[in-house]
Parts: C-alpha cells; sequence; structure tokens
C-alpha cells in the first residue's frame, strides 16, 4: 500500500515535467548555418513544477517553462526579446527579471536559464543570460519542449 502511494505522488509531481522526447545533447549538438542563430531557453529546476508560464520571443509564445526541458528557436541574428508569461499582479520576492533583450550573434547559439522564485501569490519565473558552454552542459539532459517557434 505504501508504494502505491509513493508511486503516485511521484507521478504527480512528475506531471508537467518535461520527461520525453529529444534531449540537449541530440537536438543541439547540430551545427547552425553560418548566417542563423539559435536560441534556447531551458530550466533546470523542478521548484514550483506547477508553475509554467509560457516564454516568449519577440512578443510571439514559443512554448511553456517546464522544469528538465528547453525551447529552442532558430532565428534571425540581430536584437530580439525574451519575456516570461507570469502571473502579471504577482510580486516577486526571490530578484532577478522576467524579460531579457539579447542580440543574438551569427553562427552562434544563445542559452537563458529559467528559474523558479517565490513571488507573492504564486511563483514566477525568472530569465539569466548564460555561457554556451554553461548552456550546453545545463541542457545535455534535458527534454525538449515542442514549442512554436518560427
Amino acid at each position: 500500500m505504501r508504494i502505491r502511494g509513493v508511486l503516485a505522488l511521484s507521478a504527480a509531481l512528475l506531471t508537467g515535467c518535461a520527461t520525453s522526447g529529444p534531449t540537449g545533447t541530440e537536438v543541439l549538438s547540430a551545427s547552425l548555418a553560418p548566417e542563423a542563430s539559435r536560441l534556447v531557453i531551458y530550466r533546470t529546476s523542478p521548484l514550483g513544477f506547477a508553475v509554467q508560464p509560457d516564454y516568449f520571443v519577440d512578443g510571439k509564445s514559443v512554448g511553456a517553462s517546464q522544469p528538465n526541458g528547453f525551447v529552442v528557436c532558430n532565428l534571425s541574428p540581430g536584437p530580439h526579446e525574451v519575456t516570461v508569461g507570469n502571473f502579471e499582479l504577482n510580486v516577486n520576492f526571490g530578484g532577478g527579471e522576467d524579460q531579457a533583450k539579447l542580440v543574438l550573434e551569427p553562427g552562434k547559439t544563445a542559452y537563458l536559464k529559467a528559474e523558479p522564485q517565490i513571488g507573492l501569490t504564486l511563483g514566477v519565473i525568472t530569465l539569466s543570460e548564460v555561457t554556451e558552454n554553461q548552456g550546453q552542459t545545463d541542457t545535455a539532459d534535458l527534454h525538449k519542449i515542442e514549442g512554436s517557434c518560427a
């Protein structure tokens, strides 16, 4: 009886986590065309697993902030704005920003790490840019989230 309870609790905790699909090693090892750029937004922490707002790139929803998952977008080089669709009336007590402005370089991949923070009513997700080496290491075993990057 205890085992069933533990299994049920484990299944409930993993609901909403990216646990299927190709991994970062499989998806992100492909080289980019010299004139293209890639943006990867990822979340490793299961903290606040029920808080899964959408990521927006240049105002367009590209996927949800799921623990153990990443969204990959092939974009044109140049300036782009990434935001998180956190609950608007929530107050972020953990610090950090829920938006990032970055300039993508041709032939390169930029990585944004999404991290849950404590909020007044719900948790919030914040973004921070990390190095390509850190991003590759962090996303190697994460799973791709199906999104709508164009």
